[in-house]
């Protein structure tokens, strides 16, 4: 998430309009992050609307030691885990937290129809074996995998080290691959 330090800035002075443009620049990319964590997208559209909530709270609070996008990142990973953490324990229910079909884009390179049918079921496979993983190993699969961020900026928005960002990915795609059948 890519924020002008100019914007933030002008949200912290309280210029009119400023929270509104802040919020359509970052509302598709924080919503994004929620849908891949929580899997449901009403959940994802209630975990978004907090995370504003808590933008509106304490943007003034920030003080500009990391990136405002590093900053809405955790905020947005905070948020989410505390949903999930609301959840209760729902692999006890039957249910599986992420596990609802989450948005895969297949690239169509593919130039027959039976080589476009395995690349889907593959992506439904990975999309189901990401909600099975504990939410830890979903968090850092998610920030570094689907959102592209460095080793070190996912260990800033984890609060963890790089170290334990790396071995926590190890570890998840290790785990995807005995789900996937890969």
């Amino acid at each position: 998430m890519d924020v002008d330090p100019q914007l933030v800035r002008a949200v912290q002075r309280g210029e009119r309009g400023a929270m509104d443009e802040l919020i359509r620049a970052t509302y598709q990319d924080v919503y994004s992050l929620c849908r891949r964590l929580l899997g449901d997208p009403s959940d994802a559209a209630d975990a978004t609307q907090e995370v504003y909530v808590r933008v509106v709270r304490s943007v003034l609070g920030f003080r500009g030691e990391s990136s405002f996008g590093t900053w809405l990142h955790r905020v947005t990973v905070n948020v989410c885990m505390t949903a999930l953490r609301a959840r209760g324990d729902i692999r006890a229910r039957g249910q599986s937290a992420g596990r609802a079909e989450m948005d895969v884009e297949i690239a169509d390179t593919a130039a027959d129809p039976a080589s476009r049918a395995e690349t889907a079921d593959l992506a439904a496979r990975t999309a189901r074996a990401l909600g099975e993983l504990p939410e830890d190993a979903r968090e850092v699969v998610v920030l570094r995998d689907v959102q592209g961020l460095s080793t070190k900026e996912a260990a800033q928005v984890l609060g963890i080290s790089e170290g334990a960002v790396k071995v926590r990915l190890h570890r998840a795609h290790a785990r995807l691959r005995e789900l996937v059948g890969a």
